[in-house]
């Protein structure tokens, strides 16, 4: 049996180790070559797929590759000890924290995380500069980022989705909730009874592209 010529954009960030909503980022932009069917789904030829990894060097989660890796970058300390907290009680999951945007900047380019949790209005560098950061460099651009807010106004979650965010959710929120959309964002599905998350496979999602 041959293989196929071409990905949809969920088999393509699973490939990445990304959201696909990145992927379809990185089309519309012209970054990732891409054609629509006749059905009107996003395709992306293997070809173009492996030049564009290699030309970015990114290497991207597969499975049993290690824990889905969590950076929480936020100034109140509480919660950032609260979610660490939580998150690291789940296997499969290794959580880290920042108290600032300076601090993330070195966290990011050290611990490598899949998806960082990012608070926008802190003092310094806010979290609009660190998002702008992460997915202005080819080295992380490929990272999710969720941005947490208490203040999510039409024009802070506009300005956060500018710059990069890949999901925007409003202060305050269950950390169960928060748990889920950042295996979400990593491309893995919640084990129940507290086992281990596993790959999400393309095929999970009915959209297909």
């Amino acid at each position: 049996m041959t293989a196929k010529r071409a990905v949809s954009t969920m088999e393509a960030a699973k490939e990445c180790g990304v959201h696909y909503t990145t992927i379809r980022r990185w089309i519309l932009e012209g970054l990732l070559p891409a054609y629509e069917t006749p059905g009107g789904h996003l395709r992306i030829l293997r070809g173009d797929l492996a030049l564009f990894l290699e030309s970015r060097k990114l290497k991207g989660r597969r499975p049993g590759s290690g824990p889905v890796r969590v950076l929480i970058v936020d100034d109140d300390a509480l919660f950032r000890e609260s979610a660490v907290e939580f998150l690291s009680r789940r296997e499969g999951i290794t959580a880290r924290d920042a108290g600032d945007g300076f601090m993330a900047g070195r966290m990011i380019t050290e611990f490598l995380p899949h998806v960082v949790v990012l608070d926008l209005l802190m003092p310094g560098v806010d979290g609009f500069e660190v998002c702008r950061n992460i997915k202005g460099s080819p080295r992380t651009r490929h990272i999710a980022i969720l941005v947490l807010t208490g203040f999510p106004t039409d024009e802070n979650l506009k300005r956060a989705r500018d710059c990069g965010a890949d999901v925007c959710l409003a202060k305050p929120v269950e950390l169960d909730d928060l748990c889920a959309e950042i295996l979400r964002l990593a491309n893995v599905e919640a084990k129940p009874e507290g086992g281990a998350p596993t790959e999400k496979s393309p095929e999970a999602d009915s959209g297909g592209g």
